[in-house]
């Protein structure tokens, strides 16, 4: 079963590879980039170094390794209040402890989406009117595989197929990430991820069911790359009795341009910041919280008899606040 995975995996990855986009275009990806989990988001979205659990294919692939056994995660958040449903599904086989090189595989679903998009036409008098509204929604269909080298690095990578719906034009993409963890000591963990590695694309269907002559995008523009995120991250651990305590950070480095979208830029480059702290009692009761980009987070959650439930908050000064809550179990 493994040998048959890793074989459907790396001829998606050379697929991927060989793909490409004549246009790269910022934000592309951005719909992709809000996190799962509400662990991950109680603690800011600073997990890329760990803590892990099923949503690990997801941050950071490597991750993986660090579980054991099988794991169904799902979660559903009302994301900036009422503005975007927000859901995720996967499947987790880790077997961290085995000597191959494969180690650990999975499977997720990403869906962020909504409605509200006013399809419009010019009357008469060349004056805008709604002809009617259309939902909106992005998903991610993906493959993970996790291994080791030697011993001493952890490895894993996710292939992701995506499909776009805007309203008016639908699009279709691949794209990869690759991650790697390294326990510096008994304290120290560091992570790196690269989503979009291979910079993704989507390629959009470039008609319109209004305009029958017509393209919401202009000719030989209607595919968009998406450029790569650099993703390092450190994990501090401490065990004190029947508590542990967790301090993370990581940070994004984009270099799409986005500037003043940042928290912090200089020419192309930006980065915006992850801070995370959990306290854990007998690692069956979790307190949370943490910076996502400077906005506050906070959570907590539960782990018994194999099912875990987490919830979280996010704070946002111009949005109305995000809540989420996951549920996973393991077998």
């Amino acid at each position: 079963m493994r040998n048959l995975i890793s074989k459907a995996f790396i001829a998606l990855a050379v697929i991927i590879l060989t793909a490409s986009g004549p246009r790269a275009a910022k934000y592309a990806g951005d719909a992709f980039s809000l996190g799962v989990g509400a662990r991950g988001l109680a603690l800011g979205g600073a997990v890329i170094a760990g803590p892990f659990d099923g949503t690990a294919a997801y941050w950071n692939p490597a991750g993986m390794n660090r579980l054991s056994g099988r794991y169904v995660t799902a979660m559903h958040a009302e994301t900036f209040g009422s503005l975007l449903n927000h859901d995720f599904l996967s499947y987790t086989d880790a077997h961290g402890d085995n000597a191959s090189l494969i180690r650990s595989f999975g499977f997720y679903i990403y869906y962020l989406g909504g409605g509200g998009i006013k399809i419009t036409q010019l009357n008469q008098y060349e004056r805008p009117y709604v002809v009617r509204e259309e939902s909106h929604g992005d998903f991610l269909f993906s493959a993970a595989l996790s291994g080791k080298i030697k011993s001493l690095i952890d490895f894993g990578l996710t292939a992701k197929v995506i499909y776009r719906d805007i309203g008016t034009e639908s699009g279709y993409g691949l794209t990869m990430d690759a991650g790697a963890l390294y326990r510096m000591s008994k304290y120290v963990q560091v992570g790196l991820m690269v989503t979009d590695v291979t910079t993704g694309f989507i390629r959009y269907s470039g008609g319109s069911e209004i305009h029958d002559n017509d393209s919401t995008f202009e000719t030989d523009a209607n595919t968009e790359s998406i450029y790569p995120t650099v993703k390092p991250g450190v994990m501090l651990q401490y065990t004190y009795d029947d508590f542990t305590g967790r301090m993370m950070a990581g940070g994004d480095f984009k270099f799409e341009g986005i500037r003043q979208a940042a928290q912090f830029w200089s020419g192309d480059i930006s980065l915006d910041t992850h801070w995370g702290w959990e306290l854990g009692y007998r690692e069956m009761l979790f307190g949370r919280a943490g910076f996502d980009m400077g906005r506050f987070t906070a959570g907590g959650g539960v782990d018994v008899r194999n099912i875990t439930v987490d919830f979280a908050y996010l704070h946002h000064d111009d949005l109305d606040e995000t809540y989420r809550v996951s549920a996973g179990y393991r077998f």
